[in-house]
């Protein structure tokens, strides 16, 4: 009987063994279970900031061509101002010119009138009075070649 005890002794101090090693290998399996795991998720991580900063090298991309195409465009944009500024400039010009012109005419119309009332009055008086002809035309003839000058 002792020996029975003495082999269920060591067969309870194997099976302590068995289950210590167990535990350990469990633990062990659990750690590397977590450790791949672990890997996984810097794995997923990892390609997740490649791809960040791809789309980030091509976002800068893009705005740089962007500012370069608005940087044109203002450019052209202020050039087309200026030639319209001189457009603009160049009308006004032309405009008081002709506006100059025009009042030129005017006045030479007007002076026009003016004789032609005076020498309307003329013949109406030397119809009226046809004997004061001769000095009424030597009068109209000297003023009007008075404001020639």
């Amino acid at each position: 009987m002792c020996s029975d005890y003495a082999t269920a002794g060591a067969l309870g101090g194997i099976r302590g063994s068995l289950r210590r090693i167990a535990d350990d290998l469990e633990q062990q399996n659990h750690t590397a279970s977590a450790l791949t795991q672990q890997t996984r998720v810097t794995n997923h991580w990892q390609a997740t900031a490649f791809k960040l900063q791809s789309e980030l090298a091509e976002w800068k991309a893009w705005g740089k061509d962007n500012l370069e195409f608005l940087l044109k465009e203002e450019q052209v944009s202020a050039d087309l101002r200026q030639q319209l500024e001189q457009a603009q400039e160049a009308l006004r010009a032309e405009k008081k010119l002709r506006d100059d012109e025009y009042n030129e005419r005017v006045e030479k119309y007007n002076k026009l009138v003016r004789e032609f009332n005076k020498f309307v009055t003329c013949l109406t008086t030397i119809k009226t009075q046809p004997g004061n002809a001769l000095p009424l035309i030597a009068a109209l003839e000297a003023e009007l070649n008075g404001q020639k000058t």
